[in-house]
């Protein structure tokens, strides 16, 4: 495999979305606000409603609404809920020191918005939010001077004084953002190399079977990026599985190619024979899948949580099962078949049907998508056909342009 193609493969695995620690750190966090703020939606309403604060009440509301769209509704990217929990805190902020003055729950909310900003979003986003905090005391500062807003009389407060607390305020902010930020960035130059190391353990093992089969380098790239055009068009659709998410893409992205491990235990005239296979040598090299499925789950022994083999030993060991129950090794069928086995199955035959082989020609797209929607409900998962027909015209392209690279 070419140097290019294998650091386009490793750049794939990082650009697939924000880190899984992220996701966590936001949904703990904002999970135990939601539950902590029930009492607190309740009586602040009350108390709005009785002293005919209106405003005050609607605003609690919407704030509590936002909160629970964020977190339960599924149609929005990470990047979208983590920007609108970030501002939510500061809309949050602003709303206490607009409505009761430089308060100090006003001030804790525009507080928290810049290191949350660092945490989930990144650096440039945790400095603009820190400018906009200060443009926002600014204007709040000029709007108190000219009585534009009203606060509960404080005796002997100023307009001197806010901008006072304000700068000291931004002072203490922008220390503790930057000292987050800082952190944040070992921590991910520490992921970064974690995930190269994990990539390129993925690729040695890969290696081991390309060396031994008549593959190519090109096909562990196709696969892997078919894999996930597949899942992520399967999440765009109607009643998706549960288990199909974001860090879900991310690891069939890279354990795909894992597939066809197994055939590192498969003889030599029978891998590499240049013609079709009899029958006695089929029924040998349908022993790849439970070959491949032994030695990944070998490696689990000594990594039980890394998530990549585990999903790669549920490919490896499953690629060839059918809907129907047809397949081999274990005749598994419908949904007793893993998710991530049931995806790059379609995608395996869409590749293995598109690509020259010594024994056939390629076939073209529009035979392949025929050939693939005869296997609906039979070879493959009905619902993943649906999905692969919607973007089946990306296939088309990706499959033209690498095998003409490949030549």
């Amino acid at each position: 495999m070419s140097s290019r193609l294998t650091a386009q493969l490793i750049q794939n695995g990082f650009d697939d979305g924000l880190p899984v620690w992220r996701r966590i750190i936001f949904t703990r966090l904002f999970s135990v606000l939601a539950l902590l703020c029930i009492p607190i939606y309740i009586t602040s309403v009350y108390l709005c409603i009785v002293q005919n604060l209106w405003g005050m009440a609607i605003f609690d509301t919407v704030a509590y609404g936002v909160l629970l769209f964020i977190l339960f509704y599924p149609r929005i990217s990470d990047t979208q809920k983590f920007t609108i929990g970030c501002y939510l805190a500061f809309g949050i902020g602003i709303g206490f020191i607009v409505a009761i003055g430089p308060s100090g729950a006003g001030f804790f909310w525009l507080f928290v918005f810049p290191p949350l900003s660092s945490i989930l979003l990144g650096d440039k986003m945790a400095v603009w939010a820190q400018v906009t905090n200060g443009i926002s005391l600014l204007v709040i500062g000029i709007a108190y001077h000219y009585q534009l807003v009203h606060w509960p009389d404080i005796s002997g407060f100023s307009t001197l004084i806010w901008y006072v607390v304000a700068i000291n305020f931004l002072v203490t902010n922008a220390i503790v953002t930057q000292s987050t930020s800082y952190l944040l960035g070992k921590l991910t130059h520490s992921l970064e190399s974690t995930l190269a190391s994990r990539t390129a353990t993925v690729m040695g093992l890969a290696k081991l079977a390309e060396y031994r089969d008549n593959e190519t380098g090109a096909h562990l790239i196709r696969m892997q990026q078919y894999a996930n055009m597949l899942a992520k068009q399967r999440l765009t659709d109607e009643h998706v599985p549960e288990e199909l998410t974001d860090a879900f893409i991310q690891e069939i992205s890279l354990s795909a190619i894992l597939h066809d491990i197994g055939k590192v235990g498969i003889a030599d005239h029978i891998l590499l024979k240049p013609g079709r296979l009899s029958v006695e040598e089929f029924e040998q090299i349908k022993a790849h899948p439970v070959i491949g499925e032994k030695v990944l789950n070998s490696l689990l022994a000594y990594a039980p949580q890394c998530t990549f083999i585990r999903m790669g030993r549920d490919i490896a060991g499953a690629h060839h099962e059918k809907w129907d129950g047809s397949g081999y090794p274990n005749a598994l069928a419908g949904e007793s078949i893993p998710l991530s086995a049931r995806i790059v199955a379609l995608v395996d035959v869409y590749d293995a049907l598109t690509s020259p082989r010594c024994y056939k020609r390629p076939f073209s797209h529009e035979e392949a998508m025929a050939l693939i929607l005869e296997g609906k409900g039979k070879h493959f998962d009905p619902k993943l056909v649906d999905s692969f027909m919607v973007i089946s015209e990306q296939f088309a392209v990706l499959s033209k342009a690498s095998l003409l690279e490949e030549d």
